[in-house]
């Protein structure tokens, strides 16, 4: 079967009803409104987790976050991160900046999130990118080990 025949299975209209339910059902009118930041990080974690379904299922791919399928050409370029196509070691965070800009812009761009997940009192902006962000696997906030933020880790 190619892959354009194994594109919907039942799972994948399982996994899609599920988030369409989830979009419809999951906003409390009683909770305190959000910030354009926190439902932004909503939307991509639940897009991101179809996408990532659709990827190891249908096409047997190692997961890429869907905001960098462009620029790895869709889990097929791995020199941007990795420095080599055929990665044998994690990524050098350091090229994260190449992208996203310098800790201190990172932390810019996440100023209005309370508190401030790039900007913390413990490591200010020095925390490397990958303690708390994971292009392979679901990535996880450092800060919840101590602390109980409602924010969501992309």
């Amino acid at each position: 079967m190619n892959n354009t025949n194994k594109l919907i299975t039942p799972q994948l209209v399982f996994v899609l009803l599920l988030g369409l339910a989830f979009n419809v059902f999951a906003s409390d009118t009683n909770a305190s409104p959000k910030s354009n930041a926190e439902q932004v990080l909503e939307q991509n974690a639940l897009h991101q987790k179809i996408l990532d379904y659709i990827d190891n299922k249908i096409y047997n791919r190692v997961p890429v976050k869907s905001y960098h399928k462009k620029v790895h050409q869709n889990g097929n370029s791995c020199e941007l991160c990795h420095g080599s196509s055929e990665p044998v070691t994690p990524a050098d965070t350091a090229n994260c900046a190449n992208c996203h800009g310098s800790p201190e812009a990172v932390a810019e761009l996440t100023k209005e999130l309370e508190p401030n997940p790039h900007n913390s009192p413990h490591w200010e902006t020095e925390l490397p990118c990958d303690s708390c962000h994971m292009e392979h696997s679901e990535s996880k906030s450092v800060c919840k080990q101590c602390h109980q933020f409602g924010f969501k880790t992309p």
